[in-house]
């Protein structure tokens, strides 16, 4: 049953991401009010698209799984099911200055920088984990712990060190096997057969489409959409609620005798305060009964120093450390190479090659797009220096893979810099996760740190926000 806006509930989701458009959506389905805040000038989060040759591409690389059912349901729900195109791929590994193909358990076994035991251990090590469930028994080991007993120490040095160190620097050494296990069964689940290369699937026109179609539905709703405005603070009113509560019936008393009419939502202050600064350094304050945070631990450590939360949670979320990502994005006049996903494990200033145009195809950017991505600490050099300087350095080191690149097959090129791209996963993590459930029960905290065991990714995106509307609504509708 529809209610006049007035006497619905309101919701403030905080992050335009996925998460947060999703929750959004879905809370304005159920008939809530809905004041999404976004503290870019654009939606989507690290799904956000620009404009590069004829059609929007995301500014960092993304691809479907064909397990990524959470995702896809929300696509048939929304009715563009039907853009999403499934496609094979090819993959690579460079390493010893060697581009191998490495698609599937034939290119493992080919993989001369390993001796051939080292590869039927490190075969053996991905099969092991692919039908392993009991992931709460790794939670005491770290990934290089798992990955020398199982697939060897060689294997370990040449293969897979180089990536976790490129993913978590320094923090190689402290990442728990449950988030290498969860890329072992994420990549096995989408393949076609036991060995075929992996099946992955994108969407036409881009998944901007999906982040404009979630925008229009929660408008359509009602809802508000104010981008720009960064959440600094969540305050609760429950204390100033209780003590005036016997107060509302004069207030309604005097209104009617004033001859104003007033529903009850507006005589009774709603549970939550949310204040938020304008790009221009305004100031707004919002209200609502429920909050929905979907940004990094740390900063809702930060926006909920008000709530008064009990020390152990705020140690939590203030202790969760995320690693940076710098993703330069090229459109090029013609292709790099025949491989979709060229994994680096020699020493480079980046992790992934990502030609996007292998999944998709040229047609519909008249060129190839090509992703070069890095993750590292914040504190890093590389992160300090200045966006054509980060391209310089992407630039050089892309022409010893391919000798055949020139720096003028560039047409344009974007760097995405994400200061929270990545949480470090470590041993216990699950004993040190803030929950999604906060201790303020009107208030839940939905960032890529509550995404566990498995790791980021859209389809976990948009579990959790499923998750936390049906948190909140049975808060809400107990309230």
């Amino acid at each position: 049953m529809q209610h006049d806006k007035h006497h619905r509930k309101t919701v403030c989701v905080i992050g335009g991401g996925l998460t947060g458009l999703t929750a959004a959506y879905q809370m304005a389905e159920r008939g809530y009010n809905i004041i999404l805040l976004e503290s870019s000038l654009q939606l989507g989060g690290m799904a956000a698209s620009v404009c590069l040759g004829k059609q929007p591409v995301e500014y960092i690389y993304h691809h479907l799984f064909t397990s990524d059912t959470y995702f896809l349901e929300l696509c048939r729900q929304l009715n563009i099911e039907d853009k999403i195109t499934w496609h094979q791929t090819k993959d690579a590994i460079y390493a010893d200055k060697t581009i191998y193909p490495f698609s599937g358990p034939a290119d493992l076994l080919r993989f001369r920088p390993l001796p051939a035991v080292a590869r039927i251990r490190t075969g053996l090590a991905v099969l092991k984990a692919g039908r392993l469930h009991d992931w709460q028994s790794l939670e005491a080991l770290t990934a290089r712990q798992w990955l020398i007993r199982y697939a060897g120490r060689h294997s370990y040095e040449k293969l897979w060190q180089p990536l976790l160190q490129s993913k978590f620097d320094q923090d190689e050494d402290t990442v728990s096997a449950v988030w290498i296990w969860n890329k072992f069964k994420l990549r096995g689940h989408s393949r076609k057969s036991k060995v075929s290369s992996s099946c992955l699937g994108y969407m036409q026109g881009g998944f901007g489409v999906l982040v404009n179609e979630l925008k229009n539905k929660i408008e359509q709703k009602g809802g508000t959409i104010h981008m720009g405005q960064t959440a600094v603070s969540i305050r609760c009113n429950k204390d100033s609620l209780q003590a005036s509560a016997p107060d509302a019936s004069d207030q309604a008393q005097q209104a009617s005798e004033a001859g104003f009419f007033h529903d009850s939502a507006d005589l009774t202050e709603r549970a939550y305060s949310i204040s938020a600064i304008h790009d221009d350094g305004r100031l707004s304050e919002y209200d609502a009964d429920g909050v929905i945070t979907t940004v990094s631990a740390r900063q809702f450590a930060n926006m909920a120093a008000s709530l008064n939360l009990p020390d152990d949670y705020m140690l939590k979320a203030q202790s969760i450390r995320y690693k940076a990502d710098l993703c330069l994005v090229l459109y090029l006049r013609q292709s790099l190479s025949s491989y979709y996903w060229t994994t680096i494990c020699d020493r480079l200033p980046f992790v992934v090659v990502v030609e996007h145009t292998q999944l998709t195809g040229t047609k519909p950017y008249g060129g190839s797009i090509v992703y070069i991505s890095r993750y590292l600490d914040a504190t890093d050099p590389l992160w300090m220096m200045s966006d054509g300087g980060v391209y310089q350095t992407f630039m050089d080191s892309l022409k010893q893979i391919y000798p055949d690149f020139s720096q003028s097959h560039v047409v344009h090129w974007r760097l995405r810099r994400t200061r929270y791209a990545q949480p470090v996963i470590d041993c216990a993590y699950s004993d040190k996760m803030p929950l999604m459930d906060t201790p303020s029960p009107g208030v839940k905290l939905a960032g890529m740190a509550q995404i566990y065991p498995e790791d980021r990714g859209m389809n976990y995106a948009v579990r959790l926000a499923g998750q936390a509307v049906v948190s909140l609504q049975k808060h809400l509708e107990q309230d």
